[in-house]
């Protein structure tokens, strides 16, 4: 099934305070942007925030990001770069 569709408004809410809010996107899957609400009181952390719409038919939430450390997906040779 599809994940992504035309871009529109769709009500997300705040894993973190819970707050909801409209955000713009083409998918119905979580987003990761700074809360309108709670993120100045978290500095650094990206929010993450869950779809409250229903999907419609033929359409599938797209898997949520996973949470890496560097080493993990490459490898650092040296701190130069050219």
């Amino acid at each position: 099934m599809k994940t992504t569709s035309k871009v529109t408004s769709k009500l997300y809410r705040c894993c973190h305070c819970k707050h909801e809010h409209q955000v713009t996107t083409n998918h119905y899957g979580e987003v990761y942007s700074p809360c309108p609400k709670c993120s100045w009181k978290r500095p650094g952390h990206p929010g993450q925030h869950e779809c409250l719409e229903a999907l419609p038919e033929g359409m599938a939430k797209p898997e949520p990001w996973k949470v890496v450390a560097l080493g993990e997906i490459a490898t650092i040779k040296s701190g130069y770069v050219s």
